[in-house]
């Protein structure tokens, strides 16, 4: 495994200082986690955040892992991603070793997945250049969009980014956004940060969402994301 680097600012996504690793799943106020705890500090424009899965820090020991498509799929983008990809952010390529891994403090944030795939559609709405690279023309509906992109890409089930080789979720401490600052309260005092505050930009905290589902977008979601709808008991 490649040796964690020391020199880094304070309080990254992956923080040797406060010994913590953030898995960021798209749409959960990731992005706003980050920007907290620096790991977007001198970076402007695109390509900041870092989405890679548990999987891409998780040590590759054989008896930690079975050989499925899925893991083999996994370990193929993380080895691309860490040796052939170049970053936008360098922080993106910041890994740990073995023994840091087993005992950094690991947490994440999930978000009710009818919220969250509506929080990506408008998004994607207003990003034409993202549009572009999800080849989106017009200004399909929510139910056309999930049609199309529920399940893929950053809208993947959030079970995905923190599942490990073993298909078990092994984090410290799993946050809702429903509940964003009391959560990110606990995980500061529970990994032992400094004082930190949230940007206060941050929406969509309500239900708005709702009405602008169908009955055919609400069972798209209730389909695709049926494992984390039962495992976090979520509801529409």
């Amino acid at each position: 495994m490649a040796q964690g680097s020391q020199k880094q600012p304070r309080g990254i996504m992956i923080s040797h200082r406060h010994k913590c690793i953030f898995i960021h799943i798209p749409k959960c106020a990731g992005t706003s986690i980050e920007e907290a705890l620096g790991h977007l500090d001198g970076h402007t424009g695109r390509g900041g955040q870092d989405h890679r899965s548990i999987r891409h820090l998780q040590p590759l020991q054989t008896n930690r892992f079975s050989l499925s498509n899925d893991n083999i799929y996994e370990i193929a983008k993380r080895l691309k991603r860490q040796y052939f990809k170049s970053e936008l952010n360098h922080r993106n390529k910041y890994t740990v070793t073995d023994t840091q891994y087993d005992s950094y403090f690991k947490f994440t944030f999930i978000r009710n997945p009818w919220a969250r795939a509506f929080s990506w559609y408008k998004a994607v709405m207003r990003d034409e250049i993202t549009k572009k690279g999800l080849r989106i023309t017009g200004n399909p509906s929510l139910e056309e969009a999930l049609k199309t992109h529920a399940g893929k890409g950053l809208l993947k089930p959030q079970p995905y980014w923190i599942k490990d080789f073993t298909g078990t979720i092994h984090l410290d401490y799993i946050g809702r956004f429903e509940t964003l600052e009391d959560d990110f309260e606990e995980v500061r005092k529970k990994a032992n940060l400094p004082e930190i505050k949230l940007p206060h930009r941050l929406k969509g905290l309500g239900g708005e969402y709702r009405k602008h589902y169908t009955e055919t977008a609400k069972k798209i979601i209730a389909k695709i994301y049926e494992e984390e709808i039962a495992l976090f008991k979520y509801t529409f």
